[in-house]
């Protein structure tokens, strides 16, 4: 009986990583990531390194997202010649910014430092989407 009452439970309750905590687990990927945001499922959820300048409000940070959800819908476009893309990214004076595709229509959005080491970025990011993507909630 208390066999069967457990199989129950699990049968039934979902066990997903919420968004925050997955930012924060990408805040954790390398000391020059600034910022970590998830765009999931047409939500938006995001962190922010521990004392760090910000350079948007949060008004121009909702502009910046919703901008790069654009952007990536754009690249999806040619993905029927080129196939599906993984991942973009624009460097600026101040900050680079990386954006990682996932499960078709969900981004993972990073900021880093100008002199971070991005490939090992993308590399460490890639690697965190393929392990907890799809049981992100």
């Amino acid at each position: 009986m208390a066999y069967h009452s457990l199989f129950h439970i699990l049968s039934w309750e979902y066990y997903g990583m919420r968004p925050e905590d997955f930012c924060d687990l990408v805040l954790g990927l390398d000391g020059k990531i600034r910022y970590a945001g998830l765009y999931l499922n047409e939500n938006y959820s995001y962190k922010l390194q521990k004392n760090i300048h910000q350079y948007f409000t949060d008004e121009e940070n909702m502009i910046s997202v919703k901008t790069e959800v654009v952007r990536a819908s754009l690249r999806r476009y040619m993905s029927e010649k080129v196939g599906e893309p993984i991942y973009a990214m624009t460097q600026y004076l101040k900050v680079k910014l990386i954006t990682v595709h996932f499960m078709n229509t969900n981004l993972l959005l990073i900021s880093a430092e100008p002199d971070a080491n991005h490939d090992n970025i993308i590399k460490k990011a890639l690697d965190l989407v393929k392990t907890h993507g799809q049981s992100l909630e």
